[in-house]
């Protein structure tokens, strides 16, 4: 409720009218505002290099923009990178970087200063990134990095993170400095267990896979020894180059880690770890997690090299680049004396027993739940199984019975239909049937118990004529004369459970399908543009019933409308300020409407700098007491975006029913003020970028946007 409670109300509407209005337009036409921080000073971040198609979706808004260098992002901003291309993010304050690979969706979640301390904190719902964070200075500072199944919170460090976009499984890597790592858990497969919070402390060297739904509720157990190889296939070429051209800092964070843990080894004969996976009990073990230290960049330039993620003549450039920032002579990369890493530096081996026997455990109540899954399953399909046999044989029996039924009565029918013929007829009728042939030829009775063929009410099929005629379907509807323009025509009919029901276009059968007695039988018809006297008929046994008329369809193009939205600039410059006119257009029959949404693109010399909420101006589109607007600015580094949002709103006190609006001619929607900066030149450019009109029932009666055929609205305004 924070951003309502910030909305300065105009005019007669009332909280409570505004809140239950834009609940209602942002349902419709899924509008996020996002929620700025009170009791907080924003920061920015700045994109610093782009490659490829980068797009960035502005807080608040709708359209996204093509990214570039030196972009600025706002909290709620969100970066999308497309295949092959990748993008580097700077915390302007801090020079925190963030390396995104490619297919990746990264939220800026929060930048803001409180107190002594600055929030940093990205989401990353997809993909992967390398995330170098400089030591943060005051005990206040936080750095996060939040994904589906895990959250990240660092003190200075250089890690790897990668987002499963399916599962949401997320993939850590630590590279240097300290990562501290919470999940949430419950057992499978009984996901209604209570969740648990798990947290551990990942350390240089050591790698987890976090799924959200993991049987093991130690998350400590789950951490590993960096796997080179995993690391590498699933890290973009843009992501190696950095952290191989980061060697020279992520050693120096080593070994400043190295240090701290052989003073404490000499002050307390162990290393203090956390409550890491990682164990350090004495100078042999430091050794050889320094010696993983010193060799896991060489082994992922190795990696890359072998799965052919980076081609060797540039990877010798950014090798050479990465040795020009190393002083020492033996950190430099050197593939020729790079070592395999060892797997088993810095574990406790009791506790990868007890690991092991748990995941022992874990498998063997996995395989007896699933042997007892299949037993109840394989038990399930017996009992279906003889189920379906036993139905089977009853629809044979009732088939039988009814097929005798059925011949008893066309006996009768046909004994009472001879019983009306004079013997010249019945002779001729007899010979008639002898011969399999149609109706009698000299009789002018019009009740022949013969059979049909589709689309007909008469006719033969043969060794069946003694059958009787089913009866004819129920339409359910349509019951009148009916349009549509999506091609698709729906019909509702109903028929006894022993016919097929076939829907015609002359005698061409459309469709067919079992009739369900008192349910309805729905059929969608695809249909090309035209005028159509379909017809529908049941069929058993080979004779039809006679054919019901479904009222006329007409399948045509969707209707022109004439409805449009304009922009244009009321009257010259007022001072500093410049007014924009939206108005409405021919708004009437199909395109009455209930919410309006519009989005005006401009450079920085403009600005809005009104209230959020609008009063009632009278004579305007949406004036009057169950009516609610407002006007929200997005503020980029080079343009800004102004979302104009108007609906409509029902309350318990209304009395009746609020319809859709309409608009014969033209109409004002909205005035816009816009302030004029000092540096502004003679004139500037507003785009009117994306429009999305809605009625009562949420459809769309009108869209403006790039991707539409009425392309985006450009004019000049003048503001000098």
């Amino acid at each position: 409720m924070g951003y309502w409670n910030r909305i300065r109300m105009g005019g007669s509407k009332s909280f409570l009218s505004l809140f239950v209005a834009f609940s209602m337009i942002f349902s419709l036409l899924s509008v996020v505002i996002s929620e700025p921080i009170q009791a907080k000073s924003t920061r920015t971040a700045i994109i610093v290099k782009v490659k490829g198609n980068v797009t960035v979706k502005k807080s608040g808004g709708s359209k996204s923009y093509t990214a570039y260098g030196d972009m600025t992002l706002n909290q709620g901003d969100v970066i999308f990178t497309g295949a092959s291309s990748s993008a580097v993010v700077r915390i302007a304050d801090h020079d925190d970087e963030i390396t995104i690979g490619d297919n990746a969706e990264v939220s800026v979640t929060d930048l803001a200063s409180e107190g002594n301390g600055k929030q940093s904190k990205v989401s990353s719902w997809a993909g992967s990134m390398w995330v170098k964070v400089k030591s943060l200075v005051g005990a206040e500072d936080e750095f996060e990095v939040e994904t589906p199944t895990a959250t990240m919170g660092v003190k200075g460090t250089q890690f790897y993170t990668g987002v499963n976009p399916v599962t949401g499984e997320t993939f850590v890597v630590v590279g240097a400095g300290a990562v501290l790592t919470t999940t949430t858990t419950y057992q499978l497969p009984d996901t209604s267990n209570p969740q648990n919070t798990n947290t551990t402390l990942l350390l240089p060297t050591q790698q987890i896979n976090l799924t959200g739904r993991d049987e093991i509720t130690d998350v400590a157990a789950k951490t590993e020894i960096i796997d080179i190889f995993q690391l590498v296939e699933r890290s973009s070429p843009e992501i190696l180059e950095a952290i191989i051209k980061n060697k020279a800092e992520i050693d120096k964070e080593n070994a400043e880690f190295i240090e701290k843990k052989k003073a404490e080894i000499a002050e307390k004969n162990k290393a203090d770890t956390g409550n890491s996976a990682l164990t350090i009990n004495d100078i042999e073990t430091l050794n050889k997690i320094s010696k993983n230290l010193d060799n896991i960049i060489g082994n992922i330039v190795k990696a890359a090299l072998e799965q052919k993620k980076i081609d060797p003549d540039k990877m010798n450039q950014i090798v050479a680049e990465a040795n020009a920032k190393i002083n020492d002579i033996d950190k430099k990369i050197d593939l020729n004396k790079v070592e395999p890493l060892d797997r088993t530096a810095g574990l406790d081996l009791e506790k990868e027993k007890q690991k092991q026997a748990e995941l022992d455990k874990l498998k063997a109540e996995k395989e007896r739940k699933l042997a007892e899954q299949k037993k109840l399953e394989q038990e399930k399909l017996e009992k279906y199984k003889a189920i379906l046999d036993a139905i089977a044989k009853e629809k044979q029996r009732l088939q039988e019975v009814n097929k005798k039924a059925e011949e008893e009565a066309a006996k009768l029918a046909e004994a009472e239909y001879l019983k009306q013929l004079s013997a010249a007829e019945r002779a001729v009728y007899e010979q008639n049937k002898a011969n399999n042939t149609s109706t009698p030829t000299n009789t002018t009775t019009t009740t022949n118990p013969t059979t049909t063929t589709p689309g007909t009410s008469g006719g033969s099929s043969g060794g069946s004529s003694s059958l009787p005629f089913p009866l004819a379907p129920v339409l359910i509807s349509p019951t009148q004369v009916t349009s549509t323009n999506n091609g698709i025509v729906q019909l509702k009919l109903r028929a006894d459970f022993t016919t097929n029901i076939n829907i015609l276009n002359g005698t061409t059968v459309l469709s067919s399908a079992l009739g369900q007695g008192d349910s309805d039988v729905v059929f969608n018809i695809p249909l090309p543009i035209g005028v159509y006297n379909l017809t529908a008929q049941t069929e058993r046994y080979g004779r039809f019933s006679p054919v019901v008329p479904i009222p006329q369809i007409t399948v045509g193009s969707s209707p022109v409308s004439s409805a449009n939205i304009t922009l244009s600039q009321a009257g010259g410059p007022s001072g500093s300020i410049v007014n924009l006119n939206l108005n409405l257009n021919d708004f009437v029959d199909a395109s009455q409407f209930y919410a309006v949404e519009a989005h005006l693109v401009y450079n920085n010399s403009l600005s809005y700098t009104g209230t959020s909420a609008l009063a009632d101006v009278p004579g305007t589109v949406f004036d009057g007491p169950n009516m609610a607007e407002t006007l929200t600015q997005h503020a980029g580094s080079t343009q800004n975006e102004l979302i104009y949002a108007a609906s409509q709103f029902e309350t318990t006190a209304t009395t009746g029913t609020i319809n859709n609006l309409s608009v014969s001619g033209q109409k004002l929607l909205v005035t816009i003020p816009l302030t004029v900066s000092i540096a502004a030149p003679n004139t500037a450019v507003v785009d009117l970028v994306y429009v999305k009109i809605v009625n009562k029932t949420g459809a769309t009666v009108y869209e403006l946007g790039s991707s539409l055929p009425n392309a985006p609205k450009s004019i000049s305004v003048t503001t000098r």
